[in-house]
């Protein structure tokens, strides 16, 4: 059962769609027709499909002749579920049909962002991008929407004369139609869930990395991003052997989006979308891609059968990035390396989440999907399989990842699919097999019941010099007189500054220590994201003022959840940030993706709520109301935590 949709795929199943659109930027809308073939039980009278905000203007059988539907009203309190749409299915021989829909989207498309010129880099043209995950492809066009169903489509795209169209699939044909339009056709052969479709309509270019792998992107940031992600060939070969299954999807693109784009990547096939804020200049946060390339095989090949069993598409893609980082690096030391980071990113979610959603495989019933998205599915699940593969050996484990996706590619699957895989083909280690608390994993709540020892001899100079800026802090020792970080790798940077975050606990740093710290390193003129974000983390605790600019800056001219959602919470939390911080976010909400929109008000909300503070206005409050932000401005959204 998948509650977060509407549609009885086991009655009658969309295998394929092809899609006409038209992109309006003036309206804001995409105009489109979707035919869609049908696999239904000869009993089976009707089509039931998710909808969310659609204006369906026709519903007809192969031969154009009009068919009955019903469009059922949104269930109070559920609006993220959208509407379900009831197609009367024409007579079907052999099971098989076919129905054409007419439609339009709206301004609340939840999967869409529509970027003015001012938004842009280029400052000349609008832009559009959609982002799907979790259940908003039903904005976008009527679908079974549900990662459980997968379908093949094609795409015939018409967009202004200036625009280049990109999507997830493989591109066919581009042509000019007409002195206005360009007309693109795309084909996705493979079949895919519906929240991996994907569309961006912008002033791109394109610079090829090899002969399957290309970077696209602004005129104006083309080149960076191209020498920032010169490796994804690199990264792909690596993947494949590691998985031993060739990559499927023929093309391996990247999109550089425009700086509102919510997430580190999306892993969108044929065209994974990334954002601005990893082109630090230096290629230090090439693991995004590396996390994304792994997506192909876990997630996109093998995919979680609902929402509740979600671990399985990251757990098992952070698990094959740090595989696929090792062999980069040409060093086994490296997983553990980067598993400290996750391991402290885990313990922070956990404190800040309800204890049901720390839960290995979710319950998420009709509830929305997006609220319980976290670094459980990446970090827990990554600290289950890493258990398992020390229970059973690497080289075994490594093999079994393999028949892992051999048995499951193009499948979706549960965790209890998982289990019995995982007893089958290790059932010659029956001890090993009993000692296994499944049900613990699975369901406890909180921390992994078992935390594989991670090797620390890669962080120990990062947790040294940590241990010095403690001193420097708690004891009045004199600081560092020089800087130690001159050759240090970004993720040893990272790693003292998150090993100093877990050391001083709730007692922020001392101002002298701060600015001390600053003047050595130069840590408010990062261009690495990372390490501006965990600066900041350090700096706004210690009602830091120096740092408000510096913060400000950054999340205003940025829009990915990972740094701009804690960092709101963390000025709102402070004396100098309180209405700083609310004031910044309605200035700024309209430069921000719907998700974004949509959590970092419920954040603010929450925050607010648990404050003693009385100051801020009606006005204020309301706009801080959980859904009234949201039905004020955009449709309902979704969050996913991305590295």
């Amino acid at each position: 059962m998948d509650l977060s949709s509407y549609s009885i795929p086991d009655k009658a199943v969309v295998t394929h769609l092809d899609w006409t659109a038209s992109v309006d930027f003036d309206a804001k809308i995409i105009q489109a027709k979707a035919t869609y073939s049908v696999v239904a039980q000869e009993s089976c009278q009707e089509l039931c499909l998710d909808t969310s905000k659609l204006r369906i203007q026709n519903i007809t059988n192969l031969e154009g002749e009009p068919l009955d539907y019903t469009m059922s009203p949104p269930v109070p309190g559920k609006l993220y579920l959208g509407q379900k749409l009831t197609v009367s299915l024409p007579p079907h021989k052999n099971k098989d049909c076919s129905i054409t829909i007419v439609y339009q989207t709206t301004n609340e498309c939840s999967a869409a962002q529509w970027l003015p010129p001012s938004q842009t880099a280029g400052k000349k043209y609008p832009y559009l991008f959609t982002q799907c995950q979790a259940i908003h492809a039903r904005s976008l066009l009527p679908c079974q929407d549900r990662c459980g169903v997968k379908m093949t489509y094609n795409a015939t795209v018409t967009v202004p004369s200036w625009a280049t169209c990109v999507m997830s699939a493989l591109l066919e044909s581009s042509k000019n139609d007409g002195k206005d339009t360009k007309v693109y056709t795309w084909k996705q052969p493979v079949p895919i869930s519906s929240y991996l479709f994907a569309l961006a309509v912008g002033e791109l270019e394109k610079i090829d990395l090899s002969k399957r792998c290309a970077i696209w992107s602004e005129p104006g940031t083309i080149k960076a991003a191209a020498y920032e992600f010169s490796e994804t060939e690199e990264f792909l070969a690596l993947a494949e052997k590691i998985a031993g299954k060739e990559y499927v999807w023929q093309r391996y693109d990247l999109l550089c989006l425009p700086p509102s784009f919510p997430y580190g990547g999306m892993e969108n096939p044929c065209l994974t979308f990334v954002t601005p804020t990893l082109l630090a200049g230096d290629k230090s946060l090439a693991d995004v891609v590396a996390h994304e390339i792994a997506h192909s095989w876990t997630g996109n090949l093998v995919t979680n059968a609902t929402w509740d069993h979600f671990w399985l598409n990251e757990g098992w893609t952070t698990w094959f990035q740090r595989k696929i980082m090792v062999a980069i690096k040409k060093n086994p030391k490296f997983l553990d390396f980067d598993a400290i980071d996750g391991r402290k990113h885990l313990g922070d979610a956990i404190e800040e989440m309800e204890s049901k959603n720390t839960k290995l495989v979710l319950d998420i019933g009709d509830g929305d999907p997006d609220d319980s998205y976290s670094a459980v599915a990446y970090e827990k699940g990554f600290t289950f399989l890493l258990y398992l593969e020390r229970l059973m050996g690497t080289a075994q484990f490594e093999k079994f990842f393999q028949a892992y996706i051999g048995r499951f590619a193009s499948q979706t699957l549960t965790s209890e699919d998982f289990k019995a895989f995982f007893c089958e083909f290790f059932e010659h280690k029956e001890e090993a097999l009993k000692s296994i608390d499944w049900d613990l994993w699975f369901y406890g709540e909180g921390m992994p019941p078992v935390l594989p020892e991670l090797d620390q001899s890669m962080a120990a100079a990062s947790q040294s010099l940590a241990d010095q800026w403690l001193a420097v802090d708690r004891e009045a020792k004199a600081p560092p007189a020089k800087n130690e970080m001159e050759y240090w790798s970004s993720l040893q940077i990272t790693c003292f500054l998150d090993d100093l975050a877990l050391k001083i606990g709730d007692q922020p740093l001392k101002l002298p220590t701060l600015n001390a710290m600053d003047a050595l390193y130069k840590f408010s003129e990062s261009r690495n994201s990372e390490i501006l974000y965990r600066y900041c983390e350090l700096a706004i605790p210690a009602e830091d003022e120096s740092v408000i600019p510096v913060a400000i800056r950054f999340i205003t001219t940025q829009g990915r959840m990972k740094f701009v959602r804690p960092l709101y919470r963390a000025l709102f939390k402070t004396k100098m940030g309180k209405k700083l911080a609310v004031d910044t976010f309605l200035k700024n909400k309209d430069f921000y993706h719907p998700i974004g929109v949509k959590m970092v008000a419920a954040d603010l909300s929450s925050d607010y709520k648990k404050s003693s503070t009385t100051t801020l206005s009606a006005s204020l409050d309301k706009w801080l109301i959980p859904g009234a932000l949201v039905a004020a401005t955009f449709a309902v959204v979704a969050f996913r935590t991305r590295r």
